[in-house]
């Protein structure tokens, strides 16, 4: 799935997710998490990974090695923080949520973008 890096387009990339989730069979607390890692990564994807709205977003979904994995690819160039949040932070929290609510998360950064990966895994053990 394709959408242009538009805070409007946000509800539909949410809802897309869980709609994977519930296919691959993820419980409702899980499909939970995968719908607000979603958020959190698309809403990075159009704040920090894009110029303007007409950037476009890549959303993908796949089941591998026993996992839901999704990938959200955007035109930026991922720059690490230079400290971690802290409480009185409103922003930069969203890798924090990812690693919190998945079971994996990857960030790549290339020349053309960044890519940002993660997973639920299917068999919660």
């Amino acid at each position: 799935m394709t959408i242009e890096a538009d805070p409007l387009r946000l509800q539909e990339a949410r809802d897309w997710a869980h709609e994977r989730a519930i296919e691959a069979g993820l419980g409702e607390a899980e499909c939970f998490q995968v719908r607000l890692a979603m958020s959190e990564a698309v809403t990075n994807a159009i704040e920090h990974g894009s110029h303007d709205r007409t950037d476009e977003i890549r959303l993908e979904a796949f089941v591998r090695d026993g996992a839901l994995m999704f990938e959200v690819s955007d035109t930026g160039t991922f720059v690490a923080p230079l400290a971690p949040s802290t409480f009185e932070d409103e922003d930069g929290r969203g890798l924090e949520v990812l690693a919190i609510v998945m079971d994996e998360v990857h960030i790549t950064a290339g020349g053309d973008g960044s890519i940002l990966r993660f997973a639920k895994r299917l068999d919660p053990r």
